[in-house]
């Protein structure tokens, strides 16, 4: 396995809150990088601290701040204190509930020093944590791409608004209408495995709707869930060959950690 450039520190940017086992997947997730050069900037709002499982890093790989919980602690603006935390020169975001391809800021830190500000990926793998779709991964596709797969080069210009909800959005868009700005196609979907576990700021419904969220997609959604009676012979569940691998991957970590 090749590893990428030593020489450009990556700010690894966390929020969690009350989901240690999540976290611990996603922490795995960075532990295995190609691309060695992290910071793991924690912005850590639960109720129990998880400082422990910073010990998976070098201590000088670690950035660690606990907020204790409050009704008027704003996800945006914990997001903005990560920012503000960081000391390197490029920045990821990096869901505290989600899993990553040990290629993810490789790729994603080569298209930045190709030109770019600011990229994100058009799509990722979609895993529901439920019996109906639990063995079922499908490809999710957003025009605009997904929020939560940005990364971007330093720039203390640029914040979140201070919202609970949806303020990955609005960064993206701030960072598309900046420029320079590149987002990797759906080739590049097996880098992320979003997931749904039941305790989403968004619901099912909201994840269901990347099945649908085109009128072509919508077609093949009703087509074969209420005409053929098989949601599973959608196109979007059919996998290439690195994205099964990846999903194979994820299911692999989350059953070693006891998640599913």
């Amino acid at each position: 396995m090749t590893h990428s450039d030593s020489g450009d520190k990556v700010s690894c940017l966390i929020v969690t809150a009350n989901r240690k086992e999540l976290l611990c997947r996603s922490l795995y997730s960075l532990k295995n990088q190609t691309h060695k050069n992290l910071e793991v900037v924690v912005v850590d709002n639960g109720e129990e601290k998880v400082e422990e499982l910073m010990e998976m890093f070098q201590d000088d790989q670690v950035n660690y701040t606990y907020i204790h919980p409050s009704p008027d602690n704003i996800l945006g603006d914990l997001r903005n204190i990560s920012l503000d935390r960081a000391t390197g020169d490029y920045m990821i975001c990096w869901d505290d509930d989600d899993w990553f391809h040990p290629k993810r800021i490789e790729i994603q830190l080569e298209t930045l020093k190709n030109g770019f500000d600011a990229c994100c990926l058009e799509g990722n793998i979609f895993h529901i944590d439920s019996p109906d779709l639990i063995d079922h991964p499908y490809i999710g596709r957003l025009p605009d791409g997904s929020p939560s797969s940005i990364m971007h080069r330093r720039n203390d210009h640029i914040r979140y608004p201070s919202m609970r909800r949806g303020e990955d959005t609005v960064y993206l868009n701030q960072w598309m209408n900046n420029g320079k700005y590149k987002m990797l196609d759906l080739s590049y979907a097996y880098l992320f495995v979003r997931v749904f576990h039941g305790t989403n700021v968004s619901g099912k419904k909201h994840f269901l709707r990347r099945l649908k969220n085109s009128p072509l997609n919508w077609i093949q959604y009703m087509w074969h869930a209420n005409v053929k009676g098989d949601l599973f012979g959608h196109p979007k569940f059919n996998l290439s060959k690195k994205e099964n691998e990846s999903f194979e991957q994820f299911m692999h970590d989350s059953r070693e950690l006891g998640i599913l």
